[in-house]
């Protein structure tokens, strides 16, 4: 008898956990924005420095493996040119590797960026222009404006009592076959 109120119970308070995490809050998608700075290191341009800013809207990002996000937003200031997504640059995106931010990645006829291959400290850019070809490196800054996305607590709450409960079931199961056996 005591059984079948353990399994009812078991049932009642998994049943409730699971709606209580199918309820939660979704995570918060936000929009970041970083600014840039491309310091020329090579080629006719030595030494010159040149900035621009994009933003995008991190709710697709999944954390696992390689992603790739459209930049909604994206203003580059080259050779006295103010560059911008409906400049003709060629699908400008940034580029994630199980949730770290590599860089950006995109092009035009007379540069090219590059994300960066295990962090964003090793991006690059690369310029081709009538004067002669040279590269640069790439410093990403997060604006302190930006709001980060973070899961809503309940739904962290909500999972974990469910794991628990679920752990103890197994082990409640084990248990009893374990003496059942023993029998």
């Amino acid at each position: 008898m005591t059984n079948i109120f353990q399994k009812l119970s078991f049932v009642a308070t998994s049943t409730v956990l699971t709606l209580s995490v199918i309820n939660a809050n979704p995570v918060n998608a936000a929009s970041i924005t970083y600014d840039f700075e491309v310091t020329i290191d090579s080629g006719v341009l030595f030494g010159g420095t040149y900035s621009g800013s994009f933003e995008f809207d991190d709710s697709a990002v999944t954390g696992m493996g390689e992603e790739f996000l459209s930049v909604s937003d994206i203003s580059f200031d080259f050779l006295g040119v103010n560059y911008t997504e409906t400049d003709g640059l060629f699908d400008p995106e940034a580029v994630f590797f199980d949730g770290d931010f590599l860089g950006l990645s995109f092009s035009t006829d007379e540069f090219f960026f590059v994300e960066g291959f295990f962090d964003s400290s090793d991006a690059f850019f690369a310029y081709d222009i009538g004067a002669g070809t040279g590269a640069g490196d790439i410093t990403y800054t997060l604006r302190p404006d930006t709001p980060v996305s973070t899961p809503e607590p309940t739904a962290v709450f909500s999972l974990l009592a469910l794991s628990a409960a679920g752990c103890s079931g197994v082990l409640k199961n084990r248990k009893t076959s374990s003496l059942k056996d023993a029998a």
